[in-house]
């Protein structure tokens, strides 16, 4: 079985390269030790960086790492597996584009593996005469401006786009931190660079009205009955309302819903229903320290700074019994995918990056490759265990479970939920098998629970927390009892369940054989699985369903996969769309964003439209207040009209975007739709901020114009970020389309 697995990951890599598929880029050519096709450039630097390494870290790279290092330095994806060394060699691509005079910022998911790689790293940088920080959400702004000085900064991705935004609304140049978008090495890329490619990081300002309130409209749904009331989906992604719910309701709230005018009464209670209905506690969101917080599904943590849109997070909240909280105004926005398509080159490593190569080149014209292992892989990938009920896979994980810890076996199971996690500790309890739990309730404990997850006889269960950015280490934190775990088999990987993507599922299966060591990893799913449930197609699930023995079990498993391909195919299909609707925003953000800058730094000046529309005023306003006041005025008052009518703007375009999704009815392209209606929505929009000045301007007093203007300049009394994730449930649309998914997949 091994080398059945050896022998499957040489064959993919050559039918890659032979047919130049995407992700067969071959890094032979920028091996340091093998050949001097490199840019003459990168070679001395590599050497001098790599003597460095060993001095100051006691860590001399090895021939892969180097490789890796030259690729990310020439601007590729690199794909490495877990255990190779991915840290250092980024580190070492870092101080040799650093030492060539770039300014490089080495991204990564989140503040913990920013901080600790800087740290860690630090040493290095500082014997080579360079300077590396780090910035994280606590960061001050002075902190801030500093970091973005050093040569070298480590950061969450989201705090560089945040950034970035509130540099977009200063109205003073000391306001700003400026960051230099030279060279960008993303960590963890595919979750990065794909999986939250398109999800808007949002300045948000404070707004005088109060949270939306769905108090009595959630009190009111949790009193309906399922089946009486309200009816959901087979996928449970959305509700519905009966005749006899809609009647309580009304009764309830007396309000009648489908009144003309009752439009906002209607949509409350639909997002009330979705919020009690169908949005899961310690699934999609956990109650934490008195707040909603919700659940990064791709890595099972804490999505910090994170909030739904259009009412959903503040529904959540009331049914959970929480104040709500302010979504204000939004300022601006800003994708991460716009936000890495600004810096001037741009690379990429993770475990898992091959299989979206052709993603990373369609999106960012960033070729992929693979770095080979420096010892074979010695993990035993064994076929997919398949059940038709959940109780019929837990008996049979916990078979496996308990087998491994009776021979000191540790164990890491995989799951996709806090709930699953949970209850999956519980079933096993009653089993008479301890486990420890790491999820996005207690990820405080991560670092203890991932080094101890690699002692003799421990079960780890886990969300997808553990599968990236940790290794798990055999015999324990330091690895004292490491020959005893090696002579049980080494870590054994368990997934409950196929992940939405391969990718998850090998991230997880890359936590054992590290660096050539034993171990094996196996999938356990069954027919009532969410994945199959949701994606399977039918005809498929019947098949399954009236078979019995290896027949059925064969059908369970074909299902799966069919289901994971199309839960990978409707993600991919939702990147594309999102991205499209973002690129006519994204370019008439440029513009503005241009003409904010020039009059920001005095370039482009916004008194020159005020002389042009009001020459008059002009006039008076020069000669009776001096032309360095009249030019300041026009500035503040310009950079504060702009800014507010921006604002606006994307409210409008949010509104139609919302509603976009009709014009398929009349055999219309939305995303076409979208960009002419977005492009006639921003026709005029200069000559309308320029007449707005003018008309702030004609209303203050000439004798007293600068204190008028900082009296008529308003500005959020508070600003705060967040990253707005799509919602779970779906769109009206989102729920249409899969609904006739669903038909023609049987």
């Amino acid at each position: 079985m091994l080398w059945s697995t050896m022998v499957q990951e040489a064959v993919r890599s050559f039918l890659r390269r032979a047919t130049g598929a995407p992700g067969a880029v071959s890094f032979a050519r920028l091996d340091p030790s093998t050949t001097s096709e490199l840019d003459p450039s990168i070679t001395p630097e590599l050497a001098a960086v790599a003597a460095a390494s060993h001095e100051a870290l006691g860590m001399e790279p090895t021939r892969r790492q180097l490789q890796a290092a030259a690729a990310l330095m020439a601007g590729y994806g690199v794909e490495m597996d877990t255990g190779e060394g991915k840290t250092l060699a980024g580190a070492l691509a870092a101080a040799s584009l650093a030492r060539s005079g770039r300014q490089v910022h080495v991204l990564s998911a989140n503040d913990y593996l920013a901080d600790r790689d800087a740290a860690w790293m630090a040493p290095l940088y500082r014997s080579l005469g360079l300077t590396v920080a780090a910035i994280g959400q606590h960061s001050t702004a002075d902190a801030r401006r500093e970091a973005y000085r050093a040569d070298i900064l480590y950061a969450a991705v989201a705090e560089i786009g945040y950034d970035v935004l509130r540099d977009g609304i200063a109205l003073d140049e000391g306001e700003r931190v400026r960051p230099v978008l030279d060279a960008a090495i993303v960590d963890e890329a595919d979750a990065v660079m794909i999986d939250e490619a398109v999800a808007p990081l949002v300045l948000a300002g404070e707004r005088a009205s109060a949270p939306q309130d769905f108090t009595r409209e959630v009190a009111a749904v949790q009193r309906l009955t399922e089946g009486a009331h309200y009816e959901l989906d087979t996928e449970r992604s959305t509700a519905f309302l009966t005749d006899e719910g809609a009647i309580e309701l009304e009764r309830e709230l007396g309000v009648d819903l489908y009144a003309a005018g009752s439009g906002d009464s209607l949509s409350k209670v639909n997002v009330a229903l979705m919020a009690v209905a169908v949005a899961r506690k310690d699934v999609d969101y956990v109650v934490r320290d008195g707040a909603v917080q919700l659940v990064n599904e791709g890595r099972g943590r804490i999505a910090t700074l994170q909030r739904w849109p259009d009412g959903l997070h503040a529904a959540v909240e009331a049914a959970e019994g929480i104040a709500a909280t302010r979504p204000g105004v939004i300022l601006d926005s800003l994708t991460i995918q716009e936000l890495l398509t600004r810096y001037a080159s741009l690379a990429g490593m993770s475990g898992t990056l091959v299989d979206v190569a052709e993603e990373l080149l369609e999106f960012y014209g960033l070729a992929t490759g693979r770095v080979e292992r420096t010892r074979p892989s010695r993990r035993v990938d064994e076929p997919m265990v398949a059940t038709l009920t959940r109780a019929e896979k837990l008996d049979a994980m916990g078979r496996d479970v308990a087998a491994c810890v009776a021979v000191d076996r540790p164990v890491l199971i995989g799951t996709q939920s806090v709930r699953e996690s949970e209850a999956l500790a519980a079933a096993f309890a009653d089993r008479g098998i301890a486990a420890s739990v790491l999820n996005a309730r207690n990820d405080a404990a991560e670092a203890a629970l991932v080094a101890e997850a690699g002692s003799p006889g421990a079960v780890t269960i886990s969300t997808q927390m553990s599968g990236r950015g940790t290794d798990i280490r055999l015999g324990g934190a330091g690895e004292s009892l490491r020959d005893r775990v090696l002579a049980a088999g080494g870590l054994r990987v368990i997934a409950d369940g196929l992940h939405p993507t391969g990718r998850l599922d090998a991230q997880l299966r890359g936590r054992a054989g590290r660096q050539g060591d034993p171990g094996s990893a196996v999938a356990y799913v069954s027919l009532d699985d969410e994945l199959l449930a949701e994606h399977a197609p039918e005809f498929l699930r019947r098949r399954a369903e009236a078979r019995s023995g290896a027949v059925a079990e064969r059908a369970v498993r074909e299902a799966a996969l069919a289901a994971q391909q199309v839960a990978t195919a409707l993600r991919l299909d939702a990147h594309r769309n999102a991205w499209a609707y973002s690129l006519a925003v994204s370019q008439q953000r440029r513009t503005v964003l241009g003409t904010r800058e020039a009059w920001l730094v005095g370039e482009g000046s916004a008194a020159a439209g005020v002389r042009l529309r009001a020459p008059a005023l002009f006039a008076e306003l020069v000669a009776r207040a001096g032309l360095p006041a009249v030019e300041r005025a026009c500035r503040d008052v310009g950079l504060w009209q702009l800014d507010e009518l921006w604002t606006e703007h994307l409210d409008i375009l949010g509104e139609l975007r919302d509603g976009i999704h009709l014009r398929a009815l009349a055999d219309e392209s939305p995303t076409a739709a979208f960009h002419l209606e977005a492009l006639r929505e921003f026709d005029g929009f200069f000559d309308t901020l320029h007449d707005n000045v003018v008309e702030v301007l004609r209303g203050l007093d000439p004798d007293h114009l600068l204190a008028g203007v900082a009296a008529a300049v308003r500005r959020p009394s508070a600003t705060w970020t967040y990253m707005l994730v799509d919602n779970p449930l779906g769109t009206r649309a989102d729920r249409a389309v899969r609904g006739l998914q669903r038909m023609f997949r049987r």
